[in-house]
């Protein structure tokens, strides 16, 4: 994305125009017409080396308000969403992080109900519970 337009303001005078972890991308935007631009350059640009945007896949985000006019793709329309995961976290369009914490606990709790035969058993110490519980259930909880 080579416009000096493009993304949001980051560390003063550079700007942040997407974010990438393997086949998955995040267009960032101020304003709307920008980032159907972005959306497009990025969908003609995928198109030249034999890739495509799903919009089934394809997620439509406003932080401050939803947008006035949708998102498009060749395929059509894509859908906005008031909350989506990226990454296994939960983003939601009002920044509250409590779905995201709501669900990190859920994900947590359901490992510790299904390691229960380790919890009960007396062959295992209680050192290696702890550090089964640090390691599996912790990690899922405060995953950063």
């Amino acid at each position: 994305m080579d416009k000096p337009e493009y993304g949001i303001v980051w560390q003063k005078q550079n700007r942040l125009t997407d974010l990438d972890f393997a086949g998955d991308i995040a267009i960032l935007a101020e304003e709307e017409n920008v980032c159907q631009e972005m959306t497009t350059k990025l969908d003609e640009q995928s198109a030249q080396v034999g890739l495509n945007i799903s919009r089934q896949k394809t997620k439509v985000m406003g932080i401050t308000q939803r947008p006035s006019q949708p998102i498009a793709v060749a395929q059509g329309n894509i859908d906005y969403v008031e909350r989506f995961t990226y990454l296994g976290s939960v983003i939601c369009t009002d920044g509250d992080v409590e779905a995201d914490i709501n669900t990190r606990l859920a994900k947590a709790a359901a490992v510790f109900r299904r390691l229960d035969k380790v919890w009960r058993s007396s062959t295992l110490s209680l050192n290696i519970k702890l550090d089964l519980y640090t390691s599996l259930i912790v990690s899922i909880a405060i995953r950063q």
